[in-house]
């Protein structure tokens, strides 16, 4: 495992352009890349994190979430 694979909060606003503090929000409802808890740490996997903003790609702002799954 690369010691650069897996970044905490602040480093995933960093790579998305996202505060910190909206990504430590969305957490609360479900809306960010998977993660994984380590005590009281929350680190996100890059590729995963990748993939899953890959997913949110549109054509359009009429395009559904269920039309892009």
């Amino acid at each position: 495992m690369s010691p650069n694979e897996y970044v905490d909060t602040r480093k995933l606003a960093e790579i998305t352009g996202i505060s910190a503090s909206t990504w430590n929000k969305r957490r609360l409802t479900g809306d960010t890349p998977p993660f994984t808890k380590i005590g009281k740490s929350v680190r996100y996997h890059v590729p995963t994190v990748r993939e899953w903003l890959a997913n949110l790609q549109r054509r359009s702002t009429s395009d559904s979430a269920a039309a892009a799954a």
